[in-house]
């Protein structure tokens, strides 16, 4: 119990300074995340009709950007947690039967992504289905971010567990999670393939679980109908 409550504190600790150190080799140019700064509308033109393009805030520090996107995740996570309990709990607890389902999940997210872009390819071609591929990019993503966020929580829970600190709220579990995947993702040259790993899992998660649905995938009611 020692040395998990030792790796855990260990494991936050050095999240937070891997926050930390890459916000300050931004700061000094050193080091580019692949996502772009903060940014505010820009009014330009004098005199004619008024245009606005994006440009990056100034004055924002790559400190406050790096917590902001953590606090933005948490923030996003928390809301989840709260419209669908349950479902997260299930999907949650997917997560922890063993490294093999997780494997499962990242490969079925990788056919969904191949199969969406196929079928939005294709559907690009008629005109009656063009807002389908905006339709699709909108359910993967949903799905990435449910499934994401289930993950968060099935890894700061299980720590927890491990750690004997089990017995708190689940805010802390959602917590733990997503500023240890957080700090992950702005590792260095490693931070575009931990996004994509993350997002593919979560997505094959929420995929193969229906959302944490009770059932899983079937066409028993479909035979039960056409028996009648």
């Amino acid at each position: 119990m020692r040395t998990w409550r030792g790796m855990l504190v260990l494991s936050l600790v050095a999240a937070g300074l891997v926050i930390l150190v890459t916000a300050y080799l931004e700061a000094e140019g050193l080091l580019r995340l692949p996502w772009p700064p903060m940014y505010r509308q820009v009014q330009f033109g004098e005199g004619g009709p008024a245009t606005f393009r994006s440009a990056p805030l100034e004055g924002v520090s790559t400190y406050l950007e790096a917590i902001g996107g953590l606090l933005a995740q948490f923030l996003v996570g928390l809301i989840i947690l709260y419209i669908a309990p349950e479902r997260l709990r299930r999907l949650a607890d997917s997560f922890s039967t063993g490294a093999r389902p997780t494997l499962r999940y990242l490969v079925v997210g990788a056919l969904l992504a191949t199969a969406l872009g196929a079928l939005a390819a294709l559907t690009a071609f008629y005109v009656h289905t063009v807002p389908l591929p905006f339709v699709l990019i909108g359910l993967f993503f949903g799905a990435v971010l449910v499934g994401a966020v289930a993950l968060a929580f099935s890894l700061g829970r299980g720590l927890l567990r491990r750690a004997a600190w089990s017995g708190g709220s689940p805010l802390v579990a959602l917590l733990v999670g997503t500023t240890l995947l957080y700090a992950l993702t702005r590792l260095p040259y490693a931070a575009p393939v931990v996004m994509a790993v993350l997002a593919l899992t979560g997505a094959g998660a929420a995929l193969s679980t229906r959302f944490g649905g009770r059932r899983t995938w079937t066409l028993d009611p479909l035979r039960e109908v056409s028996e009648r």
